[in-house]
């Protein structure tokens, strides 16, 4: 007898977490580069076939877009918690730095995965720079408006201005990111990171 069935396409396999195989996405991204790993190596590494991975992402450099997606959510959202948890702008300034510099400091890679993104060669790289770049700036405004109204409150001077601050604060975190991408001690990094905040909040 024939039948007209048509075959129902394979789905995710059993215990594929797309989370999970982004978290694995970031990590070698972050440790090898665009160009150092393919979304093969990948797959074997989340233990998914490669078509699964395709079907649950796109192609390679939409997965790697994902995983900068991710990485800011993963890595970005505790070190804005650690600043907003602080009542007092002294304190918050420095869990930030702090969060920062543990954060870059991870053995298995350290510095930046969207810095690092940034630079790569991938199709998707003119879009990860612009939500890089908006990420950065929204960052910098959280910032401006914690310190206008800190400013407003009387504990901190009016200069520099609280957009100036905001700024700054961003560029130190890029800086620390940096310096711990290119294997700075998180010792030395926390000391400089705490030395640095009496120069952003002008005190």
């Amino acid at each position: 007898m024939v039948t007209n069935i048509a075959k129902r396409p394979p789905g995710r396999p059993k215990g594929f977490i797309p989370d999970e195989a982004l978290d694995r996405a970031v990590e070698m991204f972050w440790e090898h580069g665009y160009e150092g790993v393919d979304v093969e190596r990948i797959a074997r590494a989340v233990n998914v076939t490669k078509p699964a991975l395709y079907r649950a992402f796109g192609d390679k450099s939409t997965l790697l877009l994902r995983a900068v997606e991710r990485y800011a959510i993963t890595s970005g959202v505790p070190r804005m918690a650690a600043f907003q948890a602080e009542p007092d702008i002294h304190k918050a300034v420095t869990a930030f730095c702090e969060a920062t510099v543990n954060t870059a400091s991870d053995e298995a890679c350290g510095g930046c995965m969207m810095a690092a993104a940034v630079l790569g060669n991938s199709e998707r790289v003119a879009e990860i720079r612009s939500y890089a770049a908006e990420g950065l700036t929204a960052t910098a405004d959280i910032f401006a408006k914690r310190f206008e109204k800190e400013m407003k409150a009387g504990h901190l001077t009016r200069t520099p201005s609280a957009k100036v601050r905001g700024r700054a604060l961003v560029d130190l975190m890029q800086g620390l990111q940096l310096r711990a991408r290119a294997g700075i001690a998180r010792e030395q990094l926390l000391q400089d990171a705490r030395s640095y905040v009496p120069l952003i909040l002008g005190k």
